[in-house]
């Protein structure tokens, strides 16, 4: 079975969310996981005013596990499947089950989740593996509890670090 992580968004300029470390250390977890399994491994970038194509912004985060062979989109948009080629890369390599990780979650990871899951994909989501910022309304803390509890079971499953072989 055929399987992929999907890094969104772990770039520069999102560096402080919240508790930024765990879900990074997490987010390492997986990728080495995937690495060793020979599954494929997924980052997108995001691109927008606040992080403009190849500024520090734009650069994924220097702790994360990357190499060189693994896979790279740019998207404009939060869903990582608009106009970005991942769904036509997915079904070539016959991947229908998809993991994803990082940020933002009420936007990028959210929107991601349920379009995948519309797609037919079966999804997991990265318990202690995506994260926000606080806003104006609630805490970052408040915003990834309240997506976690909306997602299990209904557009995706929740696993530890590790869980998927």
């Amino acid at each position: 079975m055929k399987k992929a992580l999907i890094v969104i968004d772990m770039q520069n300029a999102l560096s402080a969310v919240y508790q930024a470390n765990i879900v990074v250390d997490h987010i390492n977890q997986e990728i080495d996981h995937y690495r060793k399994m020979k599954q494929t491994i997924i980052f997108f970038q995001h691109i927008d005013e606040d992080m403009p194509i190849f500024s520090l912004g734009w650069q994924l985060l220097d702790n994360l596990h990357c190499q060189q062979n693994d896979i790279y989109f740019n998207k404009y948009r939060p869903d990582a499947f608009f106009e970005t080629g991942l769904h036509d890369f997915l079904f070539h390599r016959h991947i229908d089950e998809i993991e994803i990780a990082g940020a933002q979650t009420e936007y990028c990871i959210d929107t991601s989740i349920r379009v995948a899951c519309h797609l037919g994909y079966k999804v997991a989501i990265l318990k202690d593996g995506f994260s926000t910022f606080d806003n104006k309304i609630i805490s970052a803390k408040q915003i990834n509890e309240h997506h976690l509890q909306v997602w299990q079971g209904s557009f995706a499953s929740v696993v530890e670090a590790n869980a998927l072989a």
